[in-house]
């Protein structure tokens, strides 16, 4: 366990600083180029912000790994408390974020007159909802045996009521986000063949299906690989303890990675978001080029929703 410890601590530092500077890059992009905002952007800004917090909460975890801590799951849980609120609120932030493109493209005239602020509140009730049962259900089926556990993380913080209520939770909100993107692709490939005339509308169909498509697998290959992994404690009961807390431990990974995956993704797929970070600079803290993004217009980009479409 000593090794597993060194492997799963140095792992979450390379995947986690990488996050870290993704993220900050991206909300740097965000802060210097105003024409990327809008309400799908601000909404991943926010998601963004909390997963580098979930990030620190994850060297934490790493560098108490590497020290060989040992922990008992109260003060665990006393510890990662407000971690577990984040960890559910940007797992459910996913959803918000492919429900709100879907508003975008089924709605788009009423999507464009809603007001920034009071949308945006609205939108994130079932992320802030999520977020604050995890730990008040932990806290209310806390474990009265208090073991020591191997890693201070959630699956081992709580108690395996609460770990499998959140797993189970976890798993379908993961689907619910790949039927979103799922009906979004199928959404715009029925647009791509209304539009046999117009090049420029089947180009940015096919461009919003191959992000749809891209994104779901960077989302099944993290978030939701993290999950499927944590299962095997239910699965399998029959594994020893150890064996079953550290194939929960390196689940962690994957949850890393998918907080890591904002820039990156966003970098690969979309061409707004790639102009805007080449303005900012190679790395984005430096000095950023004064002349705007010019923003170009066509028979489908002519308003912001359609900006927010390209922002997938």
């Amino acid at each position: 366990m000593n090794m597993d410890g060194y492997i799963i601590g140095s792992a979450i530092f390379v995947i986690g600083i990488a996050g870290i500077t993704g993220n900050s890059l991206f909300l740097y992009a965000m802060y210097k180029r105003p024409e990327i905002r809008g309400k799908h952007s601000y909404l991943l800004t926010a998601n963004c912000s909390v997963q580098m917090v979930c990030i620190a909460y994850e060297f934490v975890n790493a560098i108490s790994q590497m020290a060989h801590k040992q922990w008992r799951r109260s003060e665990c849980l006393n510890f990662i408390s407000f971690y577990l609120f984040l960890s559910n609120y940007q797992a459910m932030m996913y959803v918000v974020i492919g429900a709100d493109m879907l508003f975008a493209l089924f709605h788009p005239l009423r999507y464009l007159r809603l007001q920034h602020l009071p949308y945006l509140l609205l939108i994130q009730l079932p992320a802030i909802a999520f977020g604050i049962e995890y730990p008040l259900h932990a806290f209310l089926y806390k474990d009265v045996e208090d073991p020591v556990i191997f890693a201070c993380n959630p699956p081992l913080g709580t108690s395996e009521i609460t770990m499998q209520m959140w797993n189970i939770s976890n798993i379908v909100v993961s689907l619910i986000v790949l039927l979103i993107y799922a009906v979004i692709a199928m959404k715009m490939k029925c647009q791509a063949r209304k539009s046999e005339g117009s090049k420029a509308r089947i180009k940015l169909s096919r461009g919003v299906i191959r992000a749809a498509i891209l994104f779901s697998l960077f989302f099944s290959a993290s978030w939701f690989l993290s999950k499927i992994n944590d299962r095997f404690a239910v699965i399998f009961p029959q594994l020893p303890r150890q064996t079953v807390e550290a194939l929960q431990t390196y689940s962690v990974l994957p949850a890393v990675a998918s907080f890591a995956q904002t820039y990156y993704v966003h970098l690969l797929m979309s061409r707004d978001y790639r102009e805007a970070f080449k303005k900012c600079g190679l790395f984005g803290y430096f000095t950023c080029i004064s002349d705007k993004i010019s923003t170009t217009s066509s028979t489908f980009r002519h308003s912001h929703l359609e900006h927010s479409i390209n922002h997938i």
